[in-house]
């Protein structure tokens, strides 16, 4: 018999151990009972919420984003935030339910929140009937992905192929400059629309790792090289790489480039941003196309020792299976990652796709300094990450993959 235990009850429980004894089994445990109490935290903390909506109809109490900013401590967009978040769980049972139950976190209930304020009436009532399939989508994915897979939902239900959220975010896009009277620093912000931030993004990260190869920027952060790659690149002073266009990667199957979407469509930037087919093609009309063959008996790709460097061909190849990491959960986007070989070059690994993945900074240094061991089965190229010590880290396979296979 499986016995339910209360939020209160991890509650009390965690507060009886001594944490710094835990074993790593005893704390992945914790962490599972982390997530149940904040979770019937958040699910009081809606319900609450439409109780002083309630109360503020009836003019019995002040809205609820000043309460929360006054009695909750938090600003005012993280109360508007919660406002948001608890009418869409009051609209939405099963997934009031699993968040309570820690089974989905908050953010997956905020990416619904979210969405259903972009939909008119009708499409909202749509998009919470369909509560069963958004908790089986929370509870498989991470925010990232859910959030991506929930948007295809969202332009099933509107049926038309989010051409009306790409009008929404050209709408929405801003910029400002000003000065901080305190400290004299000029402070930039800007909301870009997916294109407009893959864009400028692809070509901050080219000339950051361009100015990365020079001495004189030595020793300065990643934020640092960013401020001044924009200042270069703006003002044209002294980039290291010239003028040229910036690349904007794509990802969109064939089908739905010649025909349009159907069940497996794949069609989104690089970073995982889902566009519509028809800015898909616009893109292609404008940019070579490059055929990615993975598999096969011919693998054109492989260049054995030819080179150390993965070649900018097996980069797109890598791009079309992973968009992140590929160490399990790490959402370190694809363009941010080494490209490591699981045999080591020095060790006589080849320059092969059988032999590369896409590692993070953070996991490529746990890799060679901490020695974690990798194994990729180049059959299903799932990935087996052990700890020096031969305890099982994870096992997965490329998440654009695993998403397709899903879907």
């Amino acid at each position: 018999m499986v016995v339910f235990m209360t939020a209160g009850a991890r509650l009390r429980q965690l507060e009886a151990r001594d944490v710094s004894v835990l074993s790593a089994g005893e704390v992945t445990a914790a962490l599972r009972d982390v997530a149940v109490i904040r979770g019937a935290t958040d699910q009081l903390e809606a319900a609450i919420v439409r109780r002083i909506a309630e109360l503020h109809e009836a003019g019995q109490a002040a809205p609820a984003s000043d309460l929360l900013g006054r009695a909750g401590r938090t600003s005012r967009r993280a109360a508007e935030q919660a406002e948001r978040r608890a009418g869409t769980l009051g609209q939405t049972p099963k997934l009031n339910d699993a968040l309570g139950k820690g089974k989905v976190g908050t953010e997956h209930a905020d990416a619904v929140a979210n969405a259903a304020g972009r939909l008119d009436d009708d499409q909202r009532e749509a998009l919470f009937a369909c509560d069963r399939e958004i908790v089986e989508l929370a509870a498989s994915y991470s925010p990232e992905v859910f959030r991506r897979r929930l948007a295809t939902l969202v332009d099933a239900i509107t049926d038309d192929d989010g051409l009306e959220r790409a009008a929404q975010q050209e709408a929405a896009v801003t910029a400002s400059l000003k000065i901080d009277d305190t400290t004299g620093m000029h402070e930039l912000f800007a909301k870009l629309t997916p294109e407009q931030g893959n864009r400028i993004r692809r070509a901050l990260d080219a000339e950051v790792a361009a100015m990365g190869k020079q001495s004189e920027f030595a020793g300065l952060r990643r934020d640092q090289l960013l401020v001044r790659a924009l200042d270069r690149l703006v003002c044209g002073t002294g980039t290291t790489r010239g003028m040229a266009p910036a690349e904007v990667a794509v990802l969109i199957d064939y089908q739905t480039l010649a025909t349009g979407r159907h069940d497996q469509t794949v069609c989104e930037y690089s970073d995982g941003t889902p566009i519509p087919a028809e800015t898909a093609r616009r893109h292609a009309c404008a940019a070579n196309i490059i055929p990615v063959v993975l598999g096969g008996d011919s693998r054109p790709l492989d260049v054995g020792r030819a080179r150390r460097l993965a070649t900018a061909p097996q980069r797109t190849a890598l791009r079309a299976m992973y968009r992140t990491c590929a160490i399990d959960s790490c959402d370190r986007h694809f363009d941010t990652c080494h490209v490591h070989h699981i045999a080591e070059w020095d060790d006589l690994g080849p320059t092969d796709l059988d032999n590369l993945i896409p590692v993070c900074s953070f996991h490529h240094h746990r890799v060679h300094e901490r020695r974690w061991q990798l194994q990729l089965d180049p059959s299903t190229r799932q990935l087996t990450v052990r700890l020096p010590d031969g305890a099982l880290h994870s096992q997965s396979l490329p998440d654009l993959l695993t998403e397709r296979n899903a879907a």
